[in-house]
C-alpha cells in the first residue's frame, strides 16, 4: 500500500506542462463591463458636486440681497415695480463669481403695511407666492435660476439628461427690515 501513496504524491508534485491559460480576454471583458459604470459614477460626482457648490453660492447671493434690502432706505411700495439697483447689483456681483448670468430676482416685503412683490427683470413671470413673511417688517429675496446655469450636463453624453431648459431652482432668504 505504501508504493501507491508515493506514486500519488509524486503525481501531485509533477510540474505543469506548458503555460497557464491566458486571462487577457477575461480582463478585457471585465474592463468593458466595469468602465462604463465607473465613468457614470465619476461624471455624476462631478455634476452633482458642481450643482451643490453653485447652490451654496446661490444661497449666499440671496443672503447678500436680503442684507442689502433690509438696510435699504426706500423700497418701492408699488406691486411689480423693479427692485432697487443696489440690491440687484449686490446679488449679480455674487452670482457672477460662479458664472451665473440668467436669473430672476423677486423681492417681497411688508414695509408699507401690505405684502408687495418687486421683480427683476420686469417682464419675467414671477414664481407662485410663498407663505407670507412673519409678522413685523420683513423682506424676502428669492432668486430663480435655470438648472442649466447651476450644473453641467455631463451625463448627457451617456444618454442621461438631468438638465432641461424648463427646470429651475428657487432659493429664498428672509431678513428683518432695519431701514
Amino acid at each position: 500500500m505504501r508504493p501507491t501513496i508515493n506514486r500519488c504524491v509524486h503525481l501531485l508534485h509533477r510540474p505543469v506542462r506548458g503555460r497557464p491559460p491566458s486571462r487577457a480576454g477575461g480582463l478585457t471583458l471585465e474592463l468593458v463591463l466595469v468602465l462604463p459604470m465607473l465613468l457614470i459614477a465619476l461624471l455624476a460626482v462631478v455634476q452633482f458636486g458642481q450643482y451643490f457648490a453653485n447652490m451654496q453660492e446661490l444661497a449666499f447671493a440671496a443672503r447678500i440681497g436680503g442684507e442689502e434690502a433690509a438696510v435699504s432706505e426706500t423700497l418701492p411700495t408699488v406691486e411689480g415695480a423693479p427692485i432697487p439697483p443696489p440690491i440687484v447689483n449686490a446679488i449679480d456681483q455674487q452670482l457672477l463669481t460662479v458664472g451665473i448670468t440668467h436669473r430672476m430676482i423677486v423681492l417681497e416685503h411688508n414695509v408699507g403695511g401690505g405684502q408687495i412683490s418687486l421683480i427683476t427683470p420686469s417682464d419675467a413671470v414671477p414664481p407662485p407666492k410663498l407663505a407670507s413673511v412673519p409678522p413685523g417688517r420683513y423682506v424676502r429675496v428669492m432668486i430663480v435660476v435655470p438648472k442649466s446655469e447651476l450644473m453641467p450636463n455631463l451625463l448627457r453624453t451617456l444618454g442621461l439628461c438631468l438638465v432641461t431648459p424648463d427646470k429651475t431652482t428657487l432659493v429664498s432668504y428672509i431678513m428683518k427690515y432695519e431701514g
